[in-house]
């Protein structure tokens, strides 16, 4: 299993009462993630957050929010929106 392959099984769940591009964790699932992270080839950039979050940039569009509130109660992982390059050319 790979990091990204966790992390589509976790988005592949409806979670009705969180938006559409947010899942809650549990504590084994975030080490779990962490580990997949740390194991992935292609690496990317993990920045670490507060409260033991980080942000995710693997290579590609996909990019990820892990969220852990001061208690550490609450874990949350967020995939920002996947946007594509424009074909209208630069704004500025």
């Amino acid at each position: 299993m790979t990091a990204h392959s966790f992390i589509d099984e976790l988005f592949s769940r409806p979670a009705w009462d969180l938006a559409s591009n947010m899942r809650r964790l549990t504590q084994p699932q975030l080490e779990l993630l962490r580990r997949l992270i740390g194991e992935d080839e292609e690496g990317g950039a993990l920045h670490p957050g507060m409260n033991g979050g980080f942000v995710w940039m693997p290579s590609g569009r996909q990019k990820y929010i892990v969220a852990v509130d001061a208690g550490g109660r609450k874990r949350t992982i967020t995939r920002l929106a996947n946007i594509d390059a424009s074909d209208a050319g630069r704004l500025f």
